[in-house]
């Protein structure tokens, strides 16, 4: 028995130290929530890497006083390498540097044109790395600049970008959150290009990395605006509205979107897309890719300026076919544009990789060349449920 009370003692001991050896207070942490990185034009050090770091004084003062405490602070390095930076940072972030809540990654625009290559290598390998991270391109700026807008809805831009870009792939569905396990997967695939979704400034002024775009009106902000086609790792152009939100289509990301027809010369009606399921096929048709894409559209009648019974059950076939004759002439839009980049976004490469290894195999280095040349063959039907609480529209007097 005193054996086995001398044994409980020494363990209950051990977990006790053990559980207090890696403890750190918060105000000794650097909680880093946001890194943007740049092209640096030294090629000694080729990357420009800004980190966010949170500001605990200011986000208690912004949450809870309604002070015009900063919220955030950020903190700017140059290195031959992304971990060499993060090590550069140490020597300027006041306190020890966490990174195990990073909330999203932004890319410099001219970065991106040069190549991704390794660049997410050392996050990829990091044991305390988080790589469920959404990706972004900052469009016609630096990271390092859009990192410093102050947003005036969000405490932090970070969290004012993620959610924009929600709310937009919910309602209108241009662009999608894209995290970084899956730009590093299709990094590395054979069979697949990336698109990754894109953020500018609007109303952009002197104000907008001052507390002064607090107080206006119309301050600047950050808008999320379209999908940044690539080509083997390299940014090759932007894809925006229409063919940006064909995209999403095609690879069933979208949830909701609204698509004009008209219903007149003058007049038009607008279709509130509910859901969208596709389907992508590759076959070979006398040894060349056939790409084959079967949309189902559900919608409902949400607006129209025309003077329409919507009771005749006609009349919502008749706009049935309109919408899929419009769907059709979009999302062809889109694939020839992705075609003429060679960059297979959609992954139709890796479709066929998986129906067909064999020819796969010997023809997988040209895939970039097939699939420019390759027909199209799309089938879209829609399903237009209701057509709202009311049958007629109003008339003013």
């Amino acid at each position: 028995m005193k054996i086995n009370s001398s044994i409980l003692w020494i363990a209950a001991i051990c977990l006790l130290i053990s559980g207090c050896s890696n403890y750190r207070e918060l105000n000794e942490l650097g909680v880093i929530i946001g890194m943007g990185i740049d092209n640096n034009d030294d090629p000694k050090n080729p990357y420009k890497v800004t980190y966010q770091v949170i500001n605990p004084s200011g986000l208690a003062q912004t949450s809870t006083s309604g002070g015009k405490g900063l919220a955030v602070i950020n903190y700017t390095v140059t290195a031959k390498t992304i971990l060499e930076a993060y090590a550069k940072a140490s020597a300027i972030i006041p306190r020890e540097s966490n990174n195990s809540h990073l909330s999203l990654i932004i890319i410099g625009e001219e970065l991106a044109r040069n190549g991704l290559d390794l660049l997410f290598d050392a996050i990829d390998r990091g044991k305390n790395q988080r790589v469920s991270v959404p990706i972004f391109i900052a469009r016609g700026r630096t990271a390092e600049y859009l990192l410093g807008v102050i947003e005036p809805l969000e405490v932090t831009p970070g969290k004012n970008i993620i959610s924009t870009t929600k709310s937009e792939q919910n309602e209108y569905g241009s662009s999608s959150e894209v995290l970084l396990y899956e730009t590093i997967s299709e990094l590395m695939s054979e069979g697949k290009d990336v698109a990754l979704p894109g953020i500018r400034i609007r109303n952009d002024s002197k104000e907008a990395k001052q507390i002064s775009n607090f107080e206006t009106t119309a301050p600047t902000y950050i808008e999320a605006k379209g999908l940044a086609l690539f080509r083997k790792g390299k940014m090759v152009r932007w894809l925006d509205g229409e063919t940006a939100r064909g995209v999403q289509f095609v690879t069933s990301e979208l949830k909701r979107t609204e698509v004009v027809i008209p219903c007149s010369e003058n007049e038009s009606a607008t279709i509130t897309v509910i859901r969208v399921k596709s389907k992508m096929k590759t076959k070979i048709n006398h040894e060349k890719p056939v790409i084959h894409t079967n949309l189902n559209v559900m919608g409902e009648m949400m607006q129209t300026s025309c003077d329409l019974d919507m009771s005749d059950p006609k009349l919502l076939k008749d706009f049935e076919r309109k919408m899929e004759n419009e769907l059709k002439k979009q999302i062809t839009r889109t694939i020839s544009i992705a075609q003429k980049e060679k960059s297979d976004i959609f992954g139709f490469g890796d479709s066929l990789s998986r129906t067909n290894p064999d020819y796969w195999r010997k023809h997988k280095k040209n895939w970039d060349n097939l699939f420019s040349d390759a027909e199209i063959s799309m089938k879209i039907n829609v399903d237009i449920i209701n057509s709202g609480m009311r049958m007629e529209p109003y008339k003013p007097k």
